[in-house]
């Protein structure tokens, strides 16, 4: 712990990022440049993992679960449905090589879920909290998301500086498959929501949820990551599709594409679709497919993405502000979302859709109007959403430099 509290004792802005695992998320990462980019701050992660020990090094420390975590960890593991149970087993055999499907899973995984949120968080912190004694520099520290509530105790950490909770979903929106879960993680949030000097939602409707919940104060910024340097491909002569679907969302997605498939089924003639993530199973005749596991590089992702007139948009939950939205308007596609996947804020090229058959419909309609002005269409859902970027990321830079 030598490193960081030499960091630590430095008469500077300390930015804690607070996070359970040990990727930080777009969000805070992005939060976190916004705050080094106006003030000369430096940042200490610290992140749980499942073990006992405490670990400090460089710029990060490295919390152990609590006791009574790990306990409830393992008391709760075998509250799944035997599909999930088994495929967790599985996993750990093959050193992660099976896909989960954990988030879409049944009612008993979605409670092991939820339950584990409410009991399984905890972690030791007594290596920190000795960093935060001994430190006379000003604390800035970032919850990342609702997973990290419980990490640490948030008003051990309101005593020694601002804390901003950076959030991608409301907690109950994110497991609202039912009434019990929705409910639990509600209580689960409501607990806290107090403590945070700020919320860094992800939309509008987002930032009046929280205020309504008893937020001190909120502002939102959307998930979207501009890259306006980024040169887009030409557009497909025909029609084309694009279609992003996490190979991980499990058994619901599945359900889900297959129903996007019926519809560009009942279109009829030859289409062109880019699918990234889950691969179909069965594929229509009609769908001329080009399919990528993954793509790695941002640069190439958007670029993929604008050579198709459409982008399909489909939600899981109903939580944040769905970022396939904004990535399909950044790489200048007229989207079509589905009831979950419209969530969030305006996009003045947006079409939701009821079910198959109206998707199909909604297809050809827009294929009528041609290629020339699809290619129109797409530019201004890229201007809305940089606009949108820039306006809230202004907000976000004068909001947080009260903190400093």
């Amino acid at each position: 712990m030598n490193n960081l509290s030499n960091v630590g004792l430095r008469k500077m802005v300390l930015v804690i990022i607070i996070r359970d695992g040990t990727e930080i998320s777009l969000k805070a990462d992005f939060v976190a440049r916004i705050l080094k980019s106006n003030h000369n701050a430096s940042f200490i992660h610290v992140f749980r993992k499942n073990q006992f020990i405490e670990k400090g090094a460089g710029y990060e420390i490295e919390l152990a679960s609590s006791t009574f975590g790990i306990f409830m960890y393992y008391f709760l593991y075998f509250l799944k449905s035997p599909k999930d149970l088994h495929d967790g087993f599985v996993r750990r055999l093959t050193n992660g090589k099976l896909e989960s499907r954990i988030r879409a899973g049944g009612f008993v995984t979605t409670l092991f879920n939820v339950l584990y949120q409410y009991f399984g968080r905890s972690s030791k912190s007594d290596g920190l909290k000795e960093l935060l004694e001994r430190s006379n520099s000003k604390k800035i520290f970032l919850v990342d998301e609702f997973f990290s509530l419980k990490t640490v105790d948030l008003r051990l950490l309101q005593k020694f500086g601002s804390v901003i909770y950076v959030t991608s979903d409301v907690a109950r929106d994110f497991y609202g498959c039912s009434l019990a879960t929705s409910k639990i993680m509600a209580k689960f949030e409501q607990k806290t929501i107090d403590i945070p000097d700020l919320i860094v939602a992800c939309s509008e409707r987002d930032r009046l949820k929280y205020l309504e919940m008893g937020a001190n104060e909120a502002i939102f910024y959307p998930n979207i990551y501009p890259m306006s340097e980024i040169s887009l491909l030409t557009k497909d002569v025909e029609p084309s599709i694009s279609i992003v679907m996490r190979a991980h969302w499990g058994s619901l997605a599945v359900e889900t594409l297959e129903e996007v498939l019926k519809a560009l089924a009942c279109f009829g003639k030859s289409i062109r679709v880019y699918m990234i993530g889950m691969k179909p199973e069965k594929i229509p005749k009609n769908i001329d497919l080009i399919h990528f596991s993954n793509l790695e590089s941002r640069s190439d992702f958007l670029k993929t993405l604008s050579r198709s007139w459409f982008g399909i948009n489909l939600g899981i939950h109903g939580g944040g502000s769905n970022q396939r939205k904004y990535d399909y308007a950044l790489a200048e596609l007229v989207v079509l979302s589905d009831k979950f996947g419209a969530r969030g804020d305006f996009l003045p090229c947006e079409y939701s859709y009821f079910d198959y058959y109206d998707l199909a419909a909604k297809i050809i309609q827009l294929i009528a109007l041609g290629r020339e002005e699809i290619t129109k269409m797409g530019i201004q859902n890229r201007k809305t959403a940089i606009s949108l970027a820039d306006k809230q990321q202004n907000a976000l830079k004068k909001t947080t430099d009260v903190f400093f």
